[in-house]
C-alpha cells in the first residue's frame, strides 16, 4: 500500500493525469507483487459494469440538450424578473440562476460554465467589479451536485451501496440551504459595498418569464417525483429527463436542430468518457487499498482519535477540506467511500446524510488553489487573474464552510425529507 501511494503520489507531482496516476500506481504494484495481469484488466473493466452508472451519460445528455434549446437563458431570464428589483440584484439573480440550473444540468462545471458567460458580463456592465461576479459566480456553481439530479451523488449512491433515490431527496433541503445563505451573504455586501438597486419590479414580466420557463422548471419535478411515486430508478429517471428535454426542445420551444442535437451527443460523449475512464481506473487503485486493509486501518486511527460521531464528523471534514484542495472530486469518492465504510457504519452514522456532508465539502475544494477546477473555468472564461478571484472569493468560502458546519451537525436537513417521503 505504501508502495502504492508513493508511486500515485510522484505521478501525481510531474503533472500525470489522475486517471493515468492510478492506473499507473496499481499496474506496477500489481506487477511487481507477481499478481496475473489479467487481474488488472478485470478490476479496470469491472469499474464501469454497474447499472446504475448508466444514469450518469443520461443526466449529461439531459442538460446538454438542455443547454443548447435556450432553456439555460430562460431560466436566468425567470430568476431576474423574480429577485433581480432588490439592491445588487444581479448577484442575487446570480445565485437563484445557479439553484435553477442545479436542477438541469448535474454538474457544477457545467453550471459554472455556463453562468460565468452570461452573468459576469451582465454584472460587470451593471457596475460589480468583475472579481466579485466570477468569485459568486464559481461560489454559487457549488450548488449543482447537491440539488438533484447530480452526478456526484450517483457515484457515492453506486459506491456506499444506497438508495441514489434517497440520495436525490436528501440534497434538496440542503441545496436550498446552501442558495440562502449565498443569498444572505449578498445582501450583506450589497449594503456593506452600496450596491446599486436593480431592476423595476414587473409581475407582468414575472409571470410572462415563467411561462417560458415553467418547462424547464419541472425537470427537477419529475426526477423527484419519478422516484417518490416509486415509479423509475435512478437510471430509469434519467432516460425518462433525457427524453423529455428533447421532446421540449424540438416540439415545444422548437429551438433544437439537427446540428445542435449532434453537438449534444457529442459534448456527453467526450464528458461521459472523462468520467467513465476515472471510474474504471480508480477500481484496480481501490481493490489493492481494500486488499492491504486500508479501510481497517483508517476507522483504527479515528477510534483512536475519538469515538464520539461528533468529532468524526468534525475530523472527517476538516480531511475532506484539505484532500478536497489536491484531488478530483470523482477520484476522492471512489477511492474513500469504500474506506470510509466501516467507519460511519461502526459509528452509526447514516449513509445518507454522510453523502451529502462529503459532496458538499470536496465541492468546496473546487474553489480553492492548487487544483481549484471551479476556480480555474470561471477565471478562464472571464480573464481573471487568480490572485484577483483569491481576494474576493474568501467571503464566500467562509458562508460556505459555515454552512457546511450547519448541514453536518444537523442532520434533519438531510434526512427530514427522505423520512417523510418512506
Amino acid at each position: 500500500m505504501t508502495l502504492l501511494l508513493l508511486v500515485f503520489a510522484v505521478l501525481m507531482l510531474i503533472g500525470v493525469p489522475i486517471a493515468f496516476a492510478m492506473l499507473g500506481s496499481s499496474l506496477l504494484v500489481i506487477w511487481l507483487d507477481g499478481l496475473p495481469l489479467s487481474i488488472y484488466a478485470q478490476r479496470v473493466s469491472s469499474g464501469i459494469q454497474s447499472f446504475p452508472l448508466l444514469a450518469i451519460p443520461l443526466f449529461i445528455l439531459t442538460g446538454n440538450l438542455m443547454n443548447q434549446s435556450g432553456m439555460s437563458e430562460r431560466l436566468f431570464d425567470f430568476a431576474r424578473a423574480l429577485v433581480g428589483h432588490v439592491r445588487g440584484g444581479l448577484a442575487q439573480v446570480n445565485v437563484l440562476g445557479s439553484v435553477f440550473m442545479s436542477g438541469v444540468s448535474g454538474s457544477s462545471l457545467a453550471d459554472c460554465a455556463a453562468t460565468t458567460r452570461v452573468f459576469v458580463p451582465q454584472m460587470e456592465r451593471a457596475g460589480f467589479s468583475r472579481g466579485f461576479s466570477v468569485a459568486l459566480t464559481a461560489a454559487s456553481a457549488t450548488l449543482a451536485p447537491i440539488i438533484p439530479p447530480s452526478i456526484l451523488l450517483i457515484i457515492y449512491g453506486w459506491q456506499a451501496n444506497i438508495s441514489i433515490g434517497d440520495l436525490f431527496i436528501a440534497g434538496i433541503v440542503p441545496g436550498l440551504f446552501i442558495g440562502g445563505v449565498l443569498l444572505g451573504l449578498c445582501v450583506l455586501m450589497a449594503r456593506i459595498k452600496g450596491f446599486a438597486a436593480g431592476d423595476p419590479y414587473s409581475r407582468s414580466r414575472l409571470w410572462a418569464t415563467f411561462k417560458r420557463a415553467v418547462w424547464a422548471l419541472l425537470l427537477p419535478v419529475l426526477v423527484v417525483g419519478g422516484f417518490r411515486a416509486g415509479v423509475f430508478t435512478a437510471t430509469e429517471v434519467a432516460a425518462v429527463a433525457a427524453v423529455y428535454a428533447l421532446l421540449v426542445g424540438l416540439v415545444i420551444y422548437r429551438t433544437l436542430g439537427f446540428a445542435s442535437i449532434i453537438e449534444a451527443l457529442v459534448s456527453t460523449g467526450k464528458d461521459t468518457a472523462a468520467i467513465l475512464v476515472l471510474v474504471a481506473a480508480a477500481s484496480p487503485f481501490a481493490w489493492i487499498l481494500a486488499l492491504n486493509q486500508a479501510p481497517q486501518m483508517m476507522l483504527g486511527l479515528i477510534t483512536g482519535i475519538s469515538d464520539n460521531p461528533i468529532v468524526v464528523l468534525l475530523l472527517l471534514n476538516v480531511l475532506l477540506l484539505v484532500v478536497g484542495m489536491f484531488m478530483e472530486t470523482l477520484a476522492i469518492i471512489i477511492i474513500l467511500v469504500p474506506i470510509l465504510l466501516p467507519l460511519l457504519n461502526a459509528l452509526g452514522i447514516d449513509l445518507i446524510h454522510f453523502g451529502i456532508v462529503m459532496v458538499f465539502n470536496l465541492l468546496i475544494g473546487q474553489l480553492t488553489p492548487p487544483l481549484g477546477v471551479l476556480m480555474f473555468v470561471s477565471c478562464s472564461i472571464a480573464r481573471l487573474k487568480m490572485g484577483t478571484f483569491l481576494l474576493e472569493v474568501w467571503p464566500f468560502l467562509l458562508a460556505l464552510v459555515a454552512a457546511l458546519m450547519v448541514i453536518t451537525f444537523v442532520p434533519g436537513l438531510s434526512l427530514g425529507l427522505v423520512h417523510a417521503f418512506r
